[in-house]
């Protein structure tokens, strides 16, 4: 039973992985005032999230407490890659949130290097971490 968990997580991290560098680009190629609104979208989706009673599965079409994750990050991935800016800026936003939940507090060493990387990216949107996007931004290109 361990390996199969060991071996759906790692392809949870995959995927989430691949995603994060996916949502990362799409972050850096955003105007700052752009930035500073995603920053702020995610905040009220985390809020959103911790208000309901099973937050992992926030944003997803199943509500089946069971389950360790839901479908809702690769909705917010479709979102995130609209042309609409708006449904984009929110898929973002909403993609943060869902990832943040279902990394947080996470027994698995992967899943907790995701979160740290989630909670990096955000505080990169905010300004309250790192530098600021458009150097991190020429300095990754």
């Amino acid at each position: 039973m361990k390996l199969l968990t060991r071996l759906l997580v790692f392809c949870r991290y995959t995927v989430l992985n691949r995603q994060l560098r996916e949502i990362k680009r799409s972050v850096f190629e955003l105007p700052v005032t752009a930035q500073r609104a995603v920053g702020n979208l995610v905040m009220s989706e985390i809020e959103a999230a911790t208000k309901t009673p099973v937050p992992h599965l926030y944003g997803s079409s199943s509500t089946d407490v069971h389950q360790p994750w839901g479908d809702g990050a690769t909705l917010a991935f479709t979102r995130a890659r609209s042309r609409v800016p708006q449904l984009r800026l929110r898929g973002l936003a909403l993609w943060l949130a869902i990832v943040y939940q279902e990394t947080n507090d996470s027994p698995h060493a992967s899943m907790q290097s995701l979160h740290r990387e989630a909670l990096g990216l955000m505080g990169l949107l905010k300004g309250t971490y790192g530098k600021p996007i458009a150097e991190a931004a020429s300095a990754t290109a």
